[in-house]
């Protein structure tokens, strides 16, 4: 009897309420209200998973750089644009000193915020940034600050709300680009934030918090491209230019659509019959990310301390000798680490985070081989696995090549970190769900999906507990 109660009860909740709720979203227009609505859910989720996070487990400063972001911002916002050889400023160091930061000592709250008794002596070492993304924070927190409570670190933070809900609204988007229903499509965005580097981005300063919403832009490309085979080129220079100017290493997917645009055609004409209008989209793709590089390069380049010296060169990397071929070559699959590889702050990583973000790395990656395998009639949507598998091994040689040149000494990275493939996920997500669809495993998405946000509030919880 009792277990043809529980067969009853779930049937029910089968039958009635995820039924009925999936009912309602296929009843969903698109239309420009409905949508408003979606966005104002999506903003109150990340509001009410930002800010807890911000003033519970995630006060102390992150040190992944938050403190550079944070000065970046702040000079910025003051009308000065940071250069070689600049120090953080006092306003930003007496932050500091009061939020804290994990493994350092630094000095007591209040007192004189002198740069040598900071980590690497109060070094703006971050100064090669593109500035967009710190416009962008900068002077709305020094407005909040000035007529709130808030200090400029935790007004600067409260813009990752608006990062998070841009990034979710934008997949969205983009997964009823690529004709996923409306259910599905309102559902899988909530995942983004259980990728542990999405919620850190997303709760501290730092422009890793734009890279959800650049990799969403460049999957709602990839519909374009790909399923609807349009061929114009001016809309995806004028993305990926948008997404390279707030950080450039998020425009790996935008550089993995070009590759995969050229090996397309290659596949269809050989290449003997490539003409100039394959030609133009990966040319133009390349174009908008390397002309804002250089300029930006070229104006950074004799401004501030000439002898200024990079203070994380021999700490984050190595010194190349001779060519990089074997430090390029053992790095070049480790991008396929997009969850499992991550910070946060340690009052948030409880036991629950790591299980969960190693089952989702497996998940992401037998999602990624199963798109592959399962369109192969389909290749327009079998191109999302190999947009992802190009971007995971992209994103390390991008990471590679940079340090290489943008030192005297050549440097690689040992360790290429996942953050570097933020990007990424949103593609990784729309493989996850184009793999359940295609297994008849619509509904494991919604299970996938409430276990994340399960877990986001224990960490939350956690966070608060210990804080």
């Amino acid at each position: 009897m009792a277990t043809e109660s529980r067969l009853e009860v779930r049937e029910w909740i089968h039958g009635r309420v995820i039924l009925r709720l999936e009912s309602l979203a296929a009843r969903f227009d698109d239309s420009t209200r409905s949508r408003t609505i979606l966005a104002l859910i999506y903003l109150a989720i990340a509001t009410a998973i930002v800010i807890p996070v911000i003033f519970g487990g995630g006060q102390a400063m992150s040190r992944i750089d938050e403190p550079t972001h944070a000065d970046f911002a702040y000079q910025i916002a003051h009308g000065h644009i940071p250069a070689k050889g600049d120090v953080i400023a006092p306003e930003i160091r007496s932050i500091w000193a009061c939020m804290g930061e994990e493994r350092y000592s630094l000095p007591l709250c209040g007192a004189e915020p002198w740069p040598w008794l900071f980590p690497y002596n109060a070094d703006q070492y971050n100064f090669s940034h593109p500035p967009l993304y710190y416009v962008t924070v900068g002077f709305p927190a020094r407005a909040v600050s000035a007529v709130t409570p808030l200090n400029f670190v935790e007004a600067g933070r409260l813009t990752g709300i608006l990062w998070l809900t841009a990034g979710m609204f934008m997949l969205y988007v983009a997964l009823r680009r690529w004709k996923v229903d409306p259910a599905i499509a309102m559902v899988a965005p909530l995942l983004l934030v259980s990728f542990p580097r999405v919620l850190h981005a997303s709760t501290t300063i730092n422009p890793d918090a734009t890279a959800a919403l650049g990799g969403a832009l460049a999957l709602w490309l990839a519909a374009k491209i790909f399923l609807e085979d349009d061929h114009d080129w001016v809309l995806p220079v004028v993305l990926t230019g948008l997404v390279g100017t707030l950080k450039f290493i998020n425009t790996i997917p935008f550089v993995a659509l070009a590759v995969l645009a050229i090996a397309r055609a290659l596949r269809d004409h050989g290449f003997k019959g490539l003409r100039r209008a394959h030609w133009i989209l990966p040319f133009a793709v390349a174009a908008s990310i390397l002309i804002p590089y250089v300029a930006w390069v070229l104006f950074q380049a004799p401004r501030g301390d000439m002898s200024w010296v990079n203070p994380l060169i021999g700490i984050n990397t190595r010194t190349v000798l001779g060519l990089p071929g074997s430090e390029w070559i053992e790095t070049l699959f480790i991008g396929f680490n997009l969850a499992s590889d991550y910070y946060i702050q340690p009052p948030l990583n409880v036991a629950a985070l790591v299980a969960w973000t190693r089952l989702l790395n497996v998940l992401v990656i037998g999602a990624m081989m199963a798109t592959v395998v399962a369109f192969a009639k389909d290749p327009a949507r079998r191109s999302l696995g190999w947009l992802l598998g190009t971007g995971a091994v992209l994103y390390p040689l991008a990471v590679q090549i940079q340090a290489y040149t943008n030192s005297t000494v050549p440097q690689y990275f040992p360790d290429p970190t996942g953050r570097y493939g933020l990007a990424l996920i949103p593609g990784a997500i729309a493989c996850l769900v184009m793999a359940a669809i295609q297994a008849g495993y619509r509904r494991l998405i919604y299970l996938v999906t409430v276990s994340g946000l399960v877990v986001i509030v224990i960490v939350i919880a956690a966070g608060i507990q210990r804080s």
